[in-house]
C-alpha cells in the first residue's frame, strides 16, 4: 500500500541530493580502463612476434589456448559494455532525461543478464556446448538454492517490484510504516540494492530495510508529488482571553518560527478556532515543513519554543487539562499582561540578559523609568548612523536586525540590501551600546509585526552606574558579545570591504564608565 503528500504550493520534486558527504563519484575514463586492457591485451598478444612458438606443436594446445583467448576477450567486451552503460546510459542520459538517478539494483540486474548472455554466446560459440542443458540443469539447481534462499530471493524480487512501480526513487523523503512497529522508518532513500533499501534519517544515521519488509508495509513519500506537506498542531487556551489581545501575540509567534526556518512557505503560519468546550479555546495551527531542510521533529521543536517564548512573555500559558475529582479548585483566569503596568514590565525585564546583574530594586527602578513604545508593522525603530541615548527591550512582537553593507572598493563585486543578522522576540534588546557609550547605532531595526518596546533611558543607567561602578564591566561583557556578532555577520557579507574591530571588554567597560559619569 502506497500513499503519497501533496502540496499545491510547490509540486516540483525535489533536486538530486549527493549520496554520501564528501564522496566523488569516479572519472567515466578511469571505469573504463580495466576492461579496456584487458580486451587490448587479448587482441594484441596473438600479433606479437613468436606468439605461435609458445606453444607446442601439438594442435589441441593451440586450439585451448584460441578458445581461452577468445573466451577471454568476449567476457573483457561484455563487462566493456556494462562500463559503457554505466557512465554514458545510467549517469548521464537517463538522469538528464528523467530528472532522477537510477537505483543500482536496475544497474546490477541489467549488468547480470548481459554476463549471462555473453556467457551463453562464448560457450555456444567458442567452446561449441549446447547451451540447452546447461540450462536445464541450472534450473534445476536454481529450484534447489530457491528453497534454501527464499528469504534471500524475497528480497531481490521486492527490490525488483519497487523498481517498477517506483512508490519512490533516490532522494526522496519516506516513511515506512512496517506492522508492529510504533514509529515508522523516516529519512532519505539513498540506494535500492539486491536485499534492502538504505535510508538517511534526519539524525545522519544510515537504516538498511529489507525489500521484502518496505513491499509489505505502507510507505509514505513525503517528496513526490511536493516536498512540502503539511502538518497541524492544536494548542488550548483559557477561555476569558480575549482574542483580539491574543491574535497579535500568537500572530508574533508564527513570524518568529518562520524566520527561524520552522516552517517552509513564502509566508508565516496560520492559525484559527478550531474547537470550544469545557477545557477552552482550540487553536489550531496550519504549518508547512520541507524535510530536505528541516525534518519534523526539530522544527516542531522550534515552534513550540517560539509559541513558549511569546505566550510566557505575554504571562499566558496553555490550560491545565481537567481534574476528575469534582473537589479540585478551578484555577482562576489567566489574564493577559498590560505594557503599562509597572509589575509587569517589571517581570519583564527580570527576563533580560543584560539585566541579570541588577539587584530586584534596581530592576524595580528601571521599571518605573522604562517608556512604553508600540509600533506597527514595518516601522523602523533605530536607523544606522543616527545618535541615540536609548536602549530597547522587545516586549511583544518581532523585529529584524539589518547592518548596511559598506561601500565596496572598486572592482569588487556589491553586495545588494543591507544584512539580516539576528531576529529579536520577546525577552531581546537593541540599542544598548548607544546607551552606555553614546556611540550613534550600528544597524537598522524595524518591527515585521506589530510591537510593543520598552525604551531605557540614560539617566537611569547614569543613576546605577554611579552607585555601583563595577555594573560598567558586568555590562560590557554582554555589549562586547553583541559587537562580535555584528561584525562577524558584516564581514560574511562582504569580505571586501574594509572592516572595524571590535573591542575587547575592558575597553568598553572604560568607554560605559567616562560616557556615564559625565
Amino acid at each position: 500500500m502506497f500513499a503519497s503528500s501533496q502540496h499545491p504550493m510547490n509540486p516540483a520534486r525535489p533536486e538530486s541530493l549527493p549520496l554520501r558527504r564528501g564522496a566523488a563519484p569516479p572519472q567515466p575514463l578511469s571505469r573504463l580502463a580495466a576492461p579496456l586492457f584487458l580486451l587490448a591485451l587479448c587482441l594484441l598478444l596473438p600479433r606479437l612476434p613468436g606468439y605461435a612458438a609458445w606453444w607446442p606443436t601439438h594442435p589441441d594446445a593451440a586450439v585451448l589456448a584460441w578458445r581461452v583467448a577468445m573466451s577471454v576477450s568476449a567476457l573483457a567486451t561484455f563487462w566493456l559494455l556494462v562500463r559503457v552503460a554505466d557512465v554514458l546510459l545510467w549517469d548521464r542520459w537517463l538522469p538528464s532525461r528523467a530528472g532522477v538517478r537510477v537505483p543500482r539494483l536496475l544497474r546490477q540486474v541489467v549488468a547480470v543478464v548481459l554476463f549471462i548472455v555473453g556467457t551463453a554466446v562464448v560457450f555456444s560459440n567458442v567452446w561449441e556446448l549446447s547451451v540447452g542443458p546447461v540450462l536445464a540443469t541450472t534450473g534445476a539447481i536454481g529450484i534447489i538454492a530457491g528453497l534454501a534462499l527464499r528469504n534471500v530471493l524475497a528480497d531481490f524480487f521486492s527490490g525488483i517490484a519497487l523498481n517498477m512501480e517506483h512508490p519512490f526513487r533516490l532522494d526522496d523523503f519516506v516513511l515506512f510504516h512496517i506492522r508492529g512497529k510504533r514509529d515508522p522508518v523516516a529519512g532519505f532513500v539513498r540506494e535500492i540494492n539486491w536485499r534492502s533499501t538504505t535510508v538517511l534519517t534526519p539524525e545522519d544515521n544510515l537504516i538498511s530495510v529489507p525489500n521484502s519488509l518496505v513491499a509489505a508495509s505502507t510507505v509514505e513519500n513525503l517528496s513526490f508529488p511536493s516536498p512540502v506537506y503539511e502538518l497541524e498542531l492544536d494548542i488550548v487556551l483559557d477561555w476569558h482571553l480575549d482574542p483580539a489581545a491574543l491574535d497579535p501575540v500568537l500572530s508574533a509567534a508564527m513570524v518568529d518560527a518562520w524566520l527561524r526556518g520552522a516552517t517552509s512557505g513564502d509566508r508565516p503560519p496560520k492559525f484559527r478556532i478550531c474547537k470550544l468546550d469545557g477545557a477552552g479555546v482550540t487553536y489550531r495551527i496550519v504549518y508547512l515543513i520541507d524535510p530536505r531542510k528541516k525534518p519534523k521533529g526539530p522544527a516542531r521543536h522550534t515552534l513550540l519554543s517560539c509559541l513558549q517564548q511569546h505566550l510566557r512573555f505575554a504571562g499566558l500559558r496553555p490550560v491545565m487539562p481537567m481534574q476528575p475529582d469534582a473537589l479540585t479548585p478551578e484555577p482562576p483566569p489567566q489574564r493577559q499582561r498590560l505594557h503599562d503596568n509597572s509589575a509587569d514590565r517589571l517581570h519583564a525585564i527580570a527576563h533580560v540578559t543584560l539585566f541579570g546583574v541588577l539587584t530586584d530594586a534596581e530592576r524595580q527602578r528601571l521599571s518605573d523609568s522604562v517608556q512604553v513604545r508600540r509600533v506597527t508593522e514595518g516601522t523602523m525603530v533605530v536607523k544606522a548612523g543616527d545618535a541615540g541615548s536609548t536602549m530597547f527591550i522587545v516586549a511583544a512582537g518581532v523585529l529584524e536586525v539589518l547592518i548596511p553593507v559598506p561601500q565596496a572598493p572598486p572592482g569588487a563585486s556589491a553586495v545588494a540590501g543591507p544584512t539580516r543578522v539576528n531576529t529579536l522576540s520577546p525577552g531581546a534588546f537593541f540599542g544598548e551600546m548607544s546607551l552606555l557609550t553614546g556611540a550613534p547605532r550600528t544597524a537598522n531595526v524595524v518591527a515585521l509585526c506589530a510591537s510593543v518596546l520598552y525604551e531605557v533611558p540614560q539617566s537611569v543607567m547614569a543613576a546605577l552606574l554611579a552607585e555601583r561602578p563595577e555594573l560598567a564591566a558586568l555590562l560590557s561583557d554582554v555589549v562586547s558579545a553583541h559587537l562580535q556578532r555584528d561584525s562577524a555577520a558584516l564581514e560574511a557579507a562582504n569580505a571586501n570591504a574594509p572592516q572595524k574591530r571590535t573591542s575587547m571588554p575592558e575597553a568598553i567597560a572604560e568607554r560605559i564608565r567616562r560616557f556615564l559619569s559625565r
